[in-house]
């Protein structure tokens, strides 16, 4: 085993030294607990985290977006739905039985979508 004779100093409040003395209590030491800590840190990893939250950034607010148009699509079309039905150009029966109970799942489909993407936005700006 290789001879320790480097000697590092380091300020530390007393909540900070708490902390360490914590962390380290499964350690021989706290100098243990620091070397094992310095071995598994891995900057690159910190480096593509930072990437693939970008990357979940942009898709989220890609797909916030195209869910938006899709939304202002659907109800233009069930405005025009509506509208050929009051004109009698499309049977209120048909409106009220098959059109409108698909347009309702659609919309419940639209909005848990939407939630689902926001839920997951939060969790990735965590890391």
């Amino acid at each position: 085993m290789e001879q320790r004779t480097k000697r590092l100093w380091v300020r530390l409040s007393p909540e900070e030294e708490a902390l360490f003395k914590q962390k380290a209590a499964r350690y021989k030491t706290i100098s243990a607990m620091i070397r094992d800590a310095v071995r598994q840190f891995d900057d690159t990893a910190t480096h593509g985290k930072v990437k693939a939250l970008k990357e979940m950034t942009a898709l989220y607010r890609q797909y916030q977006q195209e869910l938006s148009w899709l939304g202002g699509n659907f109800n233009q079309t069930v405005k025009r739905a509506n509208e050929l039905a009051i004109a009698e150009e499309l049977t209120p029966q048909f409106f009220e039985q098959t059109l409108y109970p698909q347009v309702a799942e659609i919309q419940k489909l639209i909005s848990s979508i939407k939630g689902e993407l926001h839920d997951i936005a939060k969790e990735v700006s965590k890391l």
